[in-house]
C-alpha cells in the first residue's frame, strides 16, 4: 500500500528548497516546475504556495521575465 505523506511534508519540503544556497533563477524555476506537479495532482493550494514562493523570489533578484510567467500561472 502507498501511503500519501501529509501535506506537512509538503510545505517543510518547500522550506527547505527556500533556504538551500543556490541561484536564485535556478531555485525560481524549482519552485515553478513543483507548483506545475502540484497542480497537475489537483493540490491547488501547494500550487499557489509554489507559485508565491517563486515570484517573491523574482521580485528579490529582479527578474521581469521570470515574473512575467509566474503571473500568468497565479492567474
Amino acid at each position: 500500500m502507498d501511503i500519501e505523506p501529509p501535506r506537512r511534508w509538503h510545505t517543510l519540503k518547500l522550506a527547505l528548497l527556500w533556504r538551500r544556497p543556490q541561484e536564485p533563477r535556478k531555485k525560481i524555476k524549482i519552485f515553478l516546475r513543483l507548483g506545475d506537479e502540484y497542480l497537475r495532482k489537483g493540490e491547488v493550494q501547494l500550487a499557489n504556495y509554489c507559485y508565491t514562493l517563486s515570484k517573491n523570489l523574482a521580485e528579490e533578484a529582479g527578474t521581469i521575465h521570470l515574473r512575467k510567467k509566474i503571473e500568468n500561472r497565479l492567474i
